[in-house]
């Protein structure tokens, strides 16, 4: 049976551990320091893509800092079903580089307003749906979404590689762009541990000393500006009128929403594993809460005229890294974040690094990140179907990028609103999975009550499934014994609460025929107690006097994998038994 994945043995802080202030002051302010950089470098590149004023972005680098660190904080205390309970670190969103700088390049800030205010929207209601989405946001899908975000910033980056003040040398961008990188790359592939947390700033930094070589290197905008001030709003309301720009613009959006949604899911689960000493289910409620969060944090963002946020990295490489994975630290970092958000001189002092320089560096993150993705992909050994899947809608969204495909047509109104790698491959990948669904095999369902008394009932609707696949007798038996127990753990949740069962609590029971025998979905109201967590605990050393013990030993014993997911008002326990 599959039990939750081993916690790092090297964490020193759990997440509701408290690490001593000094260490909590010197740790959240350098993963602050660490993390105003790629914040910085996104609302960069984008305010610039789209020749944006330097008061917008000095504006959307400031709000874009408080609602990082807002949404950080929340993610850690977790305020009113808001965040993940989890060290977290938010930030202006890498995947929403492409269809940000098109919307500011079509209409200014106030399009970009109205369309990351539809955006917040559709995430709330993936929030609230996220039961529904689990058959969708599945390995294949989340690395393939996750690589197509570097296909849509590539571009970007190598436009920046060149993009030198006129009269410089001519070996100025190459030289500058080449020393960036290869400081990066040795960095991330030999550099000591403790090194390789400051790659961003030593890469940057020697890419800026070669740009002061050739003399285009400008700091007088860094003497100039102020230690603490707030820059002035530059936002001009909504963009009301709907025109077509919305239209072309809002599926690329809608999309770049499921990709941030399933990023936050990833990044939640992987954080909640880090997080633990102990093996424990995924709470699934928490991961609704941090998408919540991160979907308040883009009606904020909307509100303000600025990218969208999503997950950064810092939270994970933390837990990962230096086995500090506590609560209180996001709290820190988000409260330095906001200081630092107050500071303009910081913000001057990114901004005089060279577009060379940015643009190697996101050559090499967004290569990283595209890697990453392939590894989702590929991490539970799918089979040829899934990974035609996977390439073919991936290569679609490179065609679609790099008009490759059908150039002639992506000039109309109605083709430019898949002239995007990100909107095309992604919705590439979402019809192939509906279809793989649709087509595959059969689901059987029934609904009965959440009672003993119904276990005749559900006896019936298991011997019919069995006797359609032709199942042996013992397969049979083990079937329903599985199914047996599970329908009595579930009940047994409120009967160890000493209440009775809610007679209005309804159980829906979905079976269906997979190659290595039957996957059994049972789903009922949610409970606070989850089974997976109690199987996990219960060990080899049942209690013979608890009827709650036996059952969950029975159901260890007669099923091949048990796994609870609790999301908030739904319990979902899927059950798989061979047929061998």
């Amino acid at each position: 049976m599959a039990a939750p994945p081993t916690p790092g043995r090297n964490l020193r802080f759990a997440a509701n551990e408290r690490p001593p202030n000094p260490f909590s002051l010197v740790i959240g302010s350098q993963a602050a320091i660490l993390v105003c950089l790629p914040l910085v470098v996104v609302t960069t590149i984008v305010a610039r893509a789209a020749d944006q004023s330097d008061a917008y972005l000095s504006w959307s680098i400031f709000a874009s800092m408080v609602i990082g660190g807002l949404l950080t904080i929340v993610q850690a205390k977790r305020i009113g079903g808001l965040g993940a309970g989890s060290l977290t670190v938010m930030g202006a969103s890498g995947a929403s580089i492409g269809v940000s700088a098109l919307a500011l390049a079509a209409g200014g800030p106030p399009l970009l307003a109205t369309l990351v205010v539809a955006a917040a929207l559709c995430q709330f209601i993936l929030a609230s749906r996220l039961a529904l989405l689990r058959r969708i946001i599945t390995p294949v899908v989340s690395g393939t979404l996750t690589a197509l975000v570097s296909v849509t910033v590539m571009p970007l980056a190598f436009a920046m590689l060149t993009r030198v003040p006129d009269g410089a040398p001519p070996a100025a961008a190459p030289t500058i762009a080449v020393i960036t990188f290869l400081l990066v790359v040795i960095l991330m592939l030999r550099g000591p541990r403790f090194v390789r947390a400051w790659t961003p700033v030593l890469g940057m930094g020697a890419g800026c000393i070669a740009a002061a070589f050739f003399g285009i290197l400008d700091f007088g905008p860094v003497a100039n500006a102020r230690w603490i001030g707030v820059p002035a709003p530059a936002t001009a309301g909504f963009d009301l009128g709907f025109g077509s720009s919305f239209w072309v613009l809002l599926p690329g959006f809608l999309f770049v929403t499921f990709v941030i949604t399933v990023r936050q899911v990833s990044d939640t689960v992987r954080m909640q594993r880090l997080s633990r000493r102990e093996p424990r289910a995924i709470d699934f409620r928490r991961v609704q809460g941090g998408v919540a969060a991160c979907g308040a944090g883009t009606l904020l963002s909307g509100l303000a005229g600025v990218l969208p946020p999503w997950p950064y990295a810092a939270g994970i490489a933390l837990a990962s890294g230096a086995g500090v994975a506590a609560r209180r630290i996001g709290i820190f970092i988000g409260a330095f974040f906001i200081a630092f958000a107050f500071v303009p001189k910081i913000t001057a002092l990114i901004l005089a690094i060279p577009l060379p320089v940015i643009g190697a560096y996101i050559m090499v993150v967004f290569g990283l990140i595209f890697a990453q993705g392939m590894r989702v992909i590929f991490q539970e050994s799918i089979g040829r179907q899934h990974a035609l899947v996977a390439g073919l809608s991936f290569w679609i969204g490179i065609g679609i990028q790099f008009q490759a495909i059908f150039p002639g047509h992506l000039g109309t109104p109605t083709a430019r609103m898949l002239a995007n790698g990100l909107t095309a491959g992604g919705l590439s990948i979402l019809l192939l999975s509906l279809f793989m669904q649709l087509t595959g095999p059969r689901r059987h369902k029934t609904e009965v009550a959440l009672s003993a008394e119904e276990i005749p009932e559900l006896d019936r609707f298991l011997l019919g499934f069995a006797s359609r696949y032709k199942w042996g007798v013992k397969a049979r038996e083990r079937l329903r014994a599985a199914s047996e127990e599970a329908l009595l753990s579930l009940l047994r949740q409120e009967e160890d609460e000493y209440a009775p069962a809610s007679r209005g609590r309804r159980l829906r029971v979905v079976a269906e025929n997979v190659p290595s025998g039957a996957l059994l979905e049972f789903t009922a109201a949610a409970h606070t107690d989850n089974l997976e967590d109690e199987i996990v605990l219960l060990g080899g050393r049942p209690d013979p006097t608890s009827d709650r013990d036996l059952s969950l030993s029975l159901l260890r014993h007669h099923a091949s994998s048990v796994k609870h997911h609790q999301y908030h008002n739904i319990d979902i326990l899927t059950v798989q038994v061979s047929s061998a």
